[in-house]
C-alpha cells in the first residue's frame, strides 16, 4: 500500500530534519561562543581564534552540505500533507494527521490514544471506528 508506505515515510523525513537542524544549532552556537582570543596579558598562542575561525568554517560548510537534503524532505513532506489535505472527509484528514503528521517521529501513536482524542474514549468500538477510518482514508489516498 503505497500510500501508508508515504505517510510513514513523513516521520523519518521529519525526524531527519529535525536532528540536521539541531546539529546546525549547535555547530552555530559553537561557532558564534568560541573563545575569542582577546589578549589578557599571559602567553598564549593564536589557536583561539584559528579554532573560531575553524568552527564557523565547518558550520558554512555543514550548512552547504544539509540545505538541499533538508530542502528535499520540506519539499517530500509538503507533497504528503497536500495529499492528505485533498481528502475529502475531515475525519479522515484528522486520523491521518493524528497518526502520521503530528507525532513523534520515532513512534507512531498507539490507535487508541488516536480515538481518545478523536471520540474522547478507547473504547473498543471507537478503536474499531478510528481503524476503519484510517483504512478507508488509505484507500482514499491511493486513488487520488
Amino acid at each position: 500500500m503505497q500510500a501508508k508506505k508515504q505517510l510513514m515515510r513523513y516521520s523519518r523525513l521529519k525526524k531527519e530534519n529535525e536532528n540536521r537542524a539541531e546539529t546546525l544549532a549547535r555547530m552555530k552556537a559553537a561557532a558564534q561562543f568560541a573563545p575569542s582570543g582577546e589578549p589578557d596579558g599571559s602567553q598564549h598562542t593564536s589557536g583561539d581564534g584559528q579554532r573560531m575561525a575553524r568552527a564557523v568554517e565547518n558550520y558554512l560548510e555543514y550548512e552547504e552540505q544539509l540545505r538541499p537534503l533538508m530542502e528535499k524532505n520540506r519539499t517530500e513532506m509538503l507533497r504528503i500533507e497536500q495529499a492528505v489535505a485533498q481528502l475529502p472527509d475531515p475525519l479522515e484528514r484528522e486520523v491521518l494527521r493524528l497518526r502520521y503528521l503530528d507525532g513523534d517521529a520515532w513512534r507512531l501513536p498507539k490507535w487508541r490514544d488516536v480515538a481518545m482524542k478523536i471520540y474522547g474514549s478507547d473504547e473498543r468500538k471507537y478503536l474499531d471506528a478510528v481503524l476503519k477510518i484510517h483504512q478507508t482514508a488509505l484507500l482514499q489516498m491511493e486513488r487520488t
